[in-house]
């Protein structure tokens, strides 16, 4: 056996060693020091967040084990759905009807009457939204019961791993598996890929805010839920939106979307940032509502529930 061969195996030896004592045996200290490394795969994104300002540690302890998920699905299926609308474009349909689509649902007196009395256990917040901001309670309200049925359903996971995941998936390589739309055609192909690259590169400032956000709110991040695309709070705005429009309005020092008041405020707070004004037209309005969320059937719903919400609050 060579000097060097002896060498190595001694060095082995003491690792060995060394690991026995520090822990109940070297195959459970070798498996706890892997628990607390990020899967490699993170590793680019990890560098760049440090490289924009923030907490390496942290982030380090966050994307460690299971934490933070990686689900490359998730793009996978935007970019499908930015693969089909290009390539596979169908005749544009008639005019749905709200009656026809599941905004409807919210027109129901129970959902109207909820809304109501959300109103009332909230009156404070929603005077102060109109006063500083413009909005009338029913309009706020509607959005409240449109995103999130006032706060009963928030999303089913959590935000930072979805917005890690699509962070993460700027390549089509990575995605390319889970795609249905690809068929093999190297147009489609090079559209994908750029849609992918564009899509990553939003769902980055999405995260550093996201991450942000947490740090200013004391909230574990991986403890936020958030929707399919990273909308968190019973507001649901995206974390940018969180970090620009958010007001503290029960002044304890914390914009929290996921505490009624300081939800209800930032509402009228992106409302007014998107051009709300009291004397608005409906028509003008419908065009504010539309910045909420691109779609026509959206601001019907809204300004439908607003106002059965104002009808119903003019009887009590």
């Amino acid at each position: 056996m060579t000097p060097t061969r002896s060498l190595f195996r001694l060095f082995l030896s003491l690792l060995w060693l060394l690991l026995a004592l520090s822990g109940p045996g070297p195959a459970a200290a070798l498996a706890a020091a892997a628990a607390v490394s990020p899967d490699p795969g993170w590793r680019p994104l990890l560098d760049r967040l440090a490289a924009d300002g923030l907490d390496r540690t942290a982030l380090t302890r966050l994307f460690a084990g299971n934490a933070v998920a990686y689900d490359p699905s998730i793009m996978a299926r935007k970019v499908d759905a930015m693969v089909k609308k290009e390539f596979e474009p169908k005749p544009k349909p008639g005019p749905k009807t709200l009656a026809q689509s599941n905004y409807r649902h919210f027109l129901a007196p129970a959902v109207i009457d909820e809304a109501v009395r959300f109103i009332r256990a909230n009156q404070a917040a929603f005077d102060r939204a109109r006063r500083e901001f413009g909005p009338p309670p029913e309009l706020i309200a509607a959005f409240l019961v449109v995103e999130t049925k006032l706060g009963s359903y928030l999303g089913d996971r959590d935000a930072v791993s979805v917005l890690a995941s699509l962070a993460r998936s700027s390549d089509i390589d990575a995605i390319a598996p889970s795609m249905k739309t690809l068929q093999g055609d190297p147009d489609r192909r090079a559209f994908a890929a750029n849609a992918a690259r564009d899509r990553a590169e939003w769902a980055y400032r999405e995260l550093v805010a996201l991450l942000r956000y947490a740090t200013a709110a004391g909230k574990a991040p991986q403890a936020i839920p958030g929707s399919i695309y990273g909308a968190i709070g019973i507001c649901q705005f995206m974390p940018t939106n969180a970090l620009t429009y958010g007001i503290d309005a029960d002044g304890d020092g914390v914009v929290d979307l996921f505490v009624p008041c300081d939800a209800i405020v930032s509402v009228a707070s992106y409302l007014r940032g998107h051009g709300y004004r009291p004397d608005m037209t409906e028509a003008e309005t419908a065009k504010v509502v539309y910045a909420y969320n691109h779609s026509d059937l959206y601001v019907l719903g809204v300004m439908a529930v607003a106002d059965r919400i104002k009808a119903r609050l003019g009887k009590n």
